[in-house]
Protein backbone atom coordinates (compact mmCIF):
# COMPACT_ATOMS: atom_id res chain seq x y z
CA UNK A 1 0.00 0.00 0.00
CA UNK A 2 1.35 3.24 -0.83
CA UNK A 3 -0.24 6.25 0.85
CA UNK A 4 1.27 9.87 0.40
CA UNK A 5 1.99 12.21 3.38
CA UNK A 6 3.35 15.34 3.86
CA UNK A 7 7.16 16.37 3.57
CA UNK A 8 9.34 13.78 5.46
CA UNK A 9 11.97 14.45 7.82
CA UNK A 10 15.07 12.29 8.54
CA UNK A 11 15.06 13.83 12.36
CA UNK A 12 13.49 10.84 14.39
CA UNK A 13 11.72 11.69 17.44
CA UNK A 14 10.56 8.32 19.11
CA UNK A 15 10.84 5.74 16.64
CA UNK A 16 13.71 5.38 14.06
CA UNK A 17 12.41 6.28 10.40
CA UNK A 18 11.64 9.80 10.99
CA UNK A 19 9.07 12.01 11.24
CA UNK A 20 6.56 14.99 9.49
CA UNK A 21 4.84 18.35 10.18
CA UNK A 22 1.47 17.32 10.93
CA UNK A 23 -1.69 19.27 9.78
CA UNK A 24 -1.89 21.10 13.04
CA UNK A 25 2.01 22.20 12.53
CA UNK A 26 3.66 19.62 15.32
CA UNK A 27 6.15 16.79 14.88
CA UNK A 28 4.73 13.49 14.46
CA UNK A 29 7.25 10.77 14.25
CA UNK A 30 6.87 8.72 11.34
CA UNK A 31 7.05 4.68 12.92
CA UNK A 32 4.15 5.72 15.55
CA UNK A 33 1.98 7.25 12.89
CA UNK A 34 2.46 4.37 10.18
CA UNK A 35 1.93 2.01 13.49
CA UNK A 36 -1.44 3.63 14.59
CA UNK A 37 -2.37 3.46 11.10
CA UNK A 38 -1.40 -0.50 10.72
CA UNK A 39 -3.50 -1.31 14.19
CA UNK A 40 -6.25 0.51 13.14
CA UNK A 41 -6.94 -1.67 9.90
CA UNK A 42 -5.77 -4.73 11.32
CA UNK A 43 -9.71 -5.81 11.97
CA UNK A 44 -10.26 -5.61 8.16
CA UNK A 45 -7.35 -8.23 7.83
CA UNK A 46 -7.25 -12.17 8.82
CA UNK A 47 -4.50 -13.60 10.84
CA UNK A 48 -3.09 -15.00 7.67
CA UNK A 49 -2.08 -11.50 7.03
CA UNK A 50 0.03 -8.65 8.08
CA UNK A 51 1.92 -5.15 8.05
CA UNK A 52 5.55 -6.83 7.72
CA UNK A 53 7.50 -3.54 6.96
CA UNK A 54 7.54 0.19 6.51
CA UNK A 55 9.71 1.77 4.23
CA UNK A 56 9.30 5.87 3.60
CA UNK A 57 9.92 7.28 0.21
CA UNK A 58 10.91 10.73 -0.89
CA UNK A 59 10.06 11.91 -4.39
CA UNK A 60 12.05 15.37 -5.68
CA UNK A 61 9.02 16.23 -7.79
CA UNK A 62 5.61 14.43 -8.66
CA UNK A 63 6.96 12.58 -11.13
CA UNK A 64 10.76 12.18 -10.02
CA UNK A 65 10.80 8.37 -8.71
CA UNK A 66 10.87 7.47 -5.57
CA UNK A 67 13.76 6.93 -3.44
CA UNK A 68 13.52 4.58 -0.36
CA UNK A 69 15.12 6.81 2.51
CA UNK A 70 14.25 4.50 6.00
CA UNK A 71 12.63 1.17 6.49
CA UNK A 72 11.19 -0.49 9.73
CA UNK A 73 9.97 -4.05 10.35
CA UNK A 74 6.35 -3.58 11.94
CA UNK A 75 4.66 -7.23 12.43
CA UNK A 76 1.08 -6.01 12.99
CA UNK A 77 -1.14 -9.12 11.97
CA UNK A 78 -4.88 -8.76 11.06
CA UNK A 79 -7.59 -9.40 13.60
CA UNK A 80 -10.36 -10.29 11.52
CA UNK A 81 -12.44 -13.36 12.48
CA UNK A 82 -14.67 -13.61 9.48
CA UNK A 83 -15.37 -16.35 7.73
CA UNK A 84 -16.01 -14.34 3.87
CA UNK A 85 -14.08 -15.22 1.20
CA UNK A 86 -11.00 -13.18 1.00
CA UNK A 87 -8.38 -14.51 -1.63
CA UNK A 88 -8.59 -11.87 -4.41
CA UNK A 89 -11.05 -9.57 -2.52
CA UNK A 90 -10.09 -5.95 -2.10
CA UNK A 91 -11.90 -3.83 0.41
CA UNK A 92 -11.57 0.23 -0.50
CA UNK A 93 -11.98 3.19 2.19
CA UNK A 94 -12.96 6.07 0.08
CA UNK A 95 -12.43 9.77 1.87
CA UNK A 96 -12.56 13.07 0.80
CA UNK A 97 -10.19 15.39 1.28
CA UNK A 98 -10.57 18.50 2.93
CA UNK A 99 -10.15 19.85 -0.50
CA UNK A 100 -13.07 18.00 -1.40
CA UNK A 101 -10.39 15.49 -3.40
CA UNK A 102 -10.25 11.93 -3.41
CA UNK A 103 -8.26 9.87 -1.13
CA UNK A 104 -8.51 5.90 -0.46
CA UNK A 105 -6.78 3.19 1.59
CA UNK A 106 -6.94 -0.20 -0.08
CA UNK A 107 -6.24 -3.07 1.49
CA UNK A 108 -5.76 -6.79 -1.00
CA UNK A 109 -7.10 -10.54 0.40
CA UNK A 110 -9.38 -8.66 2.82
CA UNK A 111 -12.35 -10.68 3.50
CA UNK A 112 -15.37 -8.68 2.02
CA UNK A 113 -18.25 -7.22 4.10
CA UNK A 114 -21.73 -8.45 5.35
CA UNK A 115 -23.08 -7.18 2.31
CA UNK A 116 -21.28 -8.92 0.30
CA UNK A 117 -20.26 -6.61 -2.45
CA UNK A 118 -22.99 -3.46 -2.20
CA UNK A 119 -20.90 -0.48 -0.50
CA UNK A 120 -20.74 0.01 2.90
CA UNK A 121 -21.85 3.55 3.78
CA UNK A 122 -21.77 5.90 6.90
CA UNK A 123 -25.22 4.53 8.39
CA UNK A 124 -23.58 1.01 8.48
CA UNK A 125 -20.09 1.94 9.48
CA UNK A 126 -19.02 -0.23 12.51
CA UNK A 127 -16.85 0.51 15.49
CA UNK A 128 -13.86 -0.71 13.52
CA UNK A 129 -14.62 1.79 10.24
CA UNK A 130 -14.90 4.52 12.61
CA UNK A 131 -11.87 4.07 14.48
CA UNK A 132 -10.03 3.89 10.79
CA UNK A 133 -11.95 6.79 9.69
CA UNK A 134 -10.72 9.02 13.34
CA UNK A 135 -6.56 7.92 12.54
CA UNK A 136 -6.46 8.49 8.80
CA UNK A 137 -8.29 11.92 9.03
CA UNK A 138 -6.46 13.08 12.41
CA UNK A 139 -4.94 16.16 11.86
CA UNK A 140 -2.13 15.58 14.46
CA UNK A 141 -0.84 13.19 11.22
CA UNK A 142 0.64 13.70 8.42
CA UNK A 143 -1.39 11.59 5.74
CA UNK A 144 -2.67 13.36 2.65
CA UNK A 145 -4.81 12.57 -0.56
CA UNK A 146 -3.09 13.03 -3.60
CA UNK A 147 -4.14 16.46 -3.91
CA UNK A 148 -1.57 17.66 -1.10
CA UNK A 149 -4.62 18.08 1.52
CA UNK A 150 -5.64 16.69 4.65
CA UNK A 151 -7.94 12.99 4.55
CA UNK A 152 -11.54 14.31 5.83
CA UNK A 153 -14.39 11.87 6.08
CA UNK A 154 -15.14 8.62 4.94
CA UNK A 155 -17.37 8.58 2.46
CA UNK A 156 -17.63 4.20 1.56
CA UNK A 157 -16.29 1.19 1.94
CA UNK A 158 -16.10 -0.93 -1.19
CA UNK A 159 -15.59 -4.36 -1.46
CA UNK A 160 -14.35 -5.94 -5.24
CA UNK A 161 -12.69 -8.78 -6.72
CA UNK A 162 -9.42 -7.93 -7.58
CA UNK A 163 -8.84 -9.28 -11.08
CA UNK A 164 -4.84 -9.44 -11.37
CA UNK A 165 -4.91 -11.20 -7.90
CA UNK A 166 -7.84 -13.74 -9.05
CA UNK A 167 -5.98 -14.61 -11.99
CA UNK A 168 -2.41 -14.90 -10.38
CA UNK A 169 -4.42 -17.28 -7.12
CA UNK A 170 -6.23 -19.24 -9.48
CA UNK A 171 -4.39 -19.79 -12.59
CA UNK A 172 -4.79 -23.21 -14.12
Amino acid sequence: MTIPTKEWFPTNLTGSIGSYQSWLGGGVDAEAMVTALCNALKPFLLPTSSFDSVTVYTQASPTAPNIPRANVALGIVGTSMSSNPSAAFSATFHFVTTAFGKSKLVLLDSPFGSGWLAPLLPAGFSSDVLALQTEFADANNAWSGRDDHAPGSLVKVTYDVNDKLQKMYYAA
